[in-house]
Formats: structure tokens, C-alpha cells, sequence
């Protein structure tokens, strides 16, 4: 079953959090959003890195966000988090399975990742973060130029060749 790590959903509530506080410690984010201190800390250290939060030092000191919340990107905070979305080892690694360069739901698995991908470049954490956010509405599942469609994806020089032999 697919399912979004802790780490990633914990990210995204402290996200939200500094969305509507502007800044805040790592100490209130953990108590009021119910993660704990230790694990947010690690995770702000991480969206740190990616350049979506600023630490502020001194007594007055917290996180805050890097830009603005309509400019990032739910891709990447999702990136910083557990890096790129692969459904299965062989989109990457094509040596991780014997089959994979002719292996017919290949395109399967590069639809689901093309999909997701889609949709996290397309939500804001402003989005995210406004009360009455809801998803667009599903999209029919067939559509020229999706999946579905064979022109959608090239597939692999091997896969393309084993296509054309097996048709002819």
C-alpha cells in the first residue's frame, strides 16, 4: 500500500503551522501540532537545507518560512523530505530488475509517477494551508494524452523494439 511517511505528514503540518504563526519555535509547532520535539527538530533541520525555512536566533528566535507561501511548492517540500517519488526501484535503476527495459507495466509505473508528480507541482502550501482547501475535482481517467495513450510516454529504446517486433 502506498502510504506518506510520518516524516513527510509531520513536515507538512509544521509547514502549515508557520503559514498561519509567521514564526514560531520548534517547542510550540511540536506541542501545538502534537510531534515530537526531537523528530520536528530533525525534520526542520532537513527543510532547512532545502532552503524552505529560516532559523531566527536570539530570545526571539523560531522558524519561519524562506518565501512566501504561494511560491513553494508541495513537490518540494515532499523532495526535501524523502526525495524523488519512485513507485518501484526500476524507473531509476533499470539494473535492479532483469526485465525492466521490456517489462510491458513499466509504463504503468511511470503513469503513477508522472501523476503524482503532476499533482504535487500543482498545490501551494498556501493551498495547503487555507481552511476550506479541497483538491480539484478527479479528471476523467481517460484522456488524450494521458496514460492511457500510447504517444503518452516513450518507453525505453528496448521496450520500443520489442513493441515493434512483436506487432510485425
Amino acid at each position: 500500500m502506498f502510504q506518506v511517511p510520518t516524516k513527510t505528514q509531520y513536515a507538512i503540518r509544521a509547514l502549515v503551522h508557520l503559514v498561519r504563526a509567521k514564526s514560531a519555535s520548534v517547542a510550540s509547532i511540536a506541542e501545538s501540532q502534537h510531534i515530537p520535539y526531537k523528530y520536528l527538530e530533525a525534520i526542520f533541520g532537513q527543510l532547512k537545507n532545502a532552503g524552505l525555512l529560516i532559523s531566527d536566533r536570539g530570545r526571539s528566535g523560531g522558524y519561519r518560512l524562506a518565501r512566501a507561501p504561494e511560491l513553494i511548492l508541495m513537490s518540494e517540500v515532499v523532495k526535501a523530505m524523502e526525495g524523488d517519488i519512485t513507485p518501484v526501484t526500476c524507473l531509476d535503476d533499470t539494473s535492479f530488475c532483469i526485465v525492466s527495459e521490456t517489462c510491458l507495466p513499466r509504463r504503468f509505473w511511470y503513469g503513477l509517477k508522472h501523476t503524482v508528480d503532476a499533482y504535487l507541482e500543482s498545490v501551494t502550501l498556501a493551498e495547503i494551508a487555507e481552511p476550506g482547501y479541497l483538491p480539484a475535482p478527479e479528471q476523467p481517467t481517460r484522456r488524450k494524452g494521458d496514460i492511457t495513450d500510447p504517444g503518452f510516454l516513450s518507453a525505453p529504446e528496448a521496450f520500443q523494439k520489442e513493441s515493434t517486433s512483436s506487432t510485425a
